[in-house]
């Protein structure tokens, strides 16, 4: 009896006196539709050699752009154009802050210290990737070091002065030892490919590095993450952006570890199946792509005056199919959501087949009309 009065009595004080250790292990996601809601200010350019376009083919992912990168009035301008007038506009509307390759010139003391707040008070998650701006930035370039600012006080990792960025070295990501295991290493081949340019950094104390470079110098951080307050921070040193990491962006697995280092910040658990997620997200672009051609070919046919009911009801169904495939998705359930991105696509099949037919049929018609005339 004493030994059940004494679990109650832990149970009382995790869930009663303290609070803030149950929910801070909650997902940072929208509450209403579960996407995990980015911001993402700098390199978030949607072209090839940058990892937007990884994050807008996430399925769970709505993303918000900010792409600014060099210091000139027009990047000012949409800062000031496309990031939150209000401080709760940032914990209210985003649950992950990207920061890619942007000077901390950009951010006024005002916006810095939101950003800061979301983080500890409100349980944002903040991801900074590298760059000549990240970090501690690069002095040939008069790019200024984050350390010392609001921003640099929630990064997981202490940005240094002098040797902050390197150009070309080359590198390979490895497991620290003791987190060989851990879901942002296990199950992705690292040592398919090598990285180049990075920030030097020092961990913070507190902080936990899960990777660090093989070489140049061996065991120097890559990727660390520390809980900040009620949310968590995250470094990824590697300069994901621009000409130099296109052996990167040409990895099978770098979707999947551009969303992994989201879901780590986010709180969302990381898929264990690497091979299943793979195929899906290969099949959710190939259904994309092929909605948009069927799409065009519903808008030509409709112009000749088709009978198209069967294709759209075809279409509908298609649509119906995708709007389980994304709920499955955000349940965790990544077989069957497969399984009805498989049917969504056979529809499309459908309707491609009923929307030439019909496209056919309404030529034919045009033809008789013509010949006639």
């Amino acid at each position: 009896m004493e030994s059940s009065n004494g679990a109650w009595v832990v149970l009382y004080i995790i869930l009663v006196l303290l609070p803030g250790a149950w929910a801070g292990n909650e997902p940072k996601v929208d509450p209403q539709t579960g996407l995990i809601r980015i911001l993402f200010i700098g390199d978030s350019l949607m072209e090839a050699g940058h990892i937007t376009p990884f994050l807008y083919q996430d399925p769970i992912v709505a993303l918000t752009r900010v792409p600014i990168y060099i210091t000139t009035d027009l990047d000012e301008r949409l800062l000031r154009l496309y990031f939150p007038r209000h401080q709760r506009q940032i914990y209210e509307g985003y649950d992950v802050i990207i920061l890619g390759d942007v000077g901390v010139m950009f951010f006024p003391p005002k916006v810095q210290s939101w950003i800061k707040n979301g983080v500890i008070e409100h349980g944002l998650g903040f991801l900074m990737g590298g760059g000549p701006q990240s970090f501690g930035g690069f002095g040939p370039w008069e790019h200024p070091s984050y350390e010392g600012s609001l921003i640099g006080d929630v990064l997981p990792v202490i940005c240094l002065r002098d040797w902050t960025y390197d150009l070309g070295d080359r590198f390979w990501l490895v497991p620290s030892p003791g987190y060989e295991d851990h879901p942002l290493m296990r199950n992705i081949p690292w040592k398919q490919v090598p990285l180049f340019c990075r920030n030097r950094v020092l961990p913070k104390e507190g902080s936990v590095v899960v990777g660090v470079s093989n070489q140049n110098p061996p065991g120097s951080p890559i990727l660390t993450f520390m809980d900040m307050g009620e949310g968590m921070s995250e470094a990824f040193v590697f300069d994901w952006g621009g000409n130099g990491p296109k052996e990167f962006h040409r990895w099978d697995y770098a979707p999947v570890v551009t969303s992994n280092l989201v879901y780590q910040v986010a709180r969302v658990a990381i898929p264990e199946d690497t091979t299943l997620i793979m195929r899906l997200r290969k099949q959710l672009i190939r259904y994309f792509s092929m909605r948009r051609y069927v799409i065009s070919v519903i808008d030509f046919a409709d112009k000749f005056g088709a009978n198209l009911r069967r294709a759209e009801k075809a279409l509908s169904d298609s649509d119906d199919d995708r709007k389980q495939v994304i709920g499955l998705y955000l349940d965790g359930d990544h077989q069957e959501s497969l399984a009805r991105l498989e049917s969504a696509l056979a529809n499309l099949d459908v309707v491609t087949d009923l929307a030439l037919r019909a496209k056919d049929e309404a030529l034919l018609w045009v033809y008789v009309i013509e010949w006639f005339a």
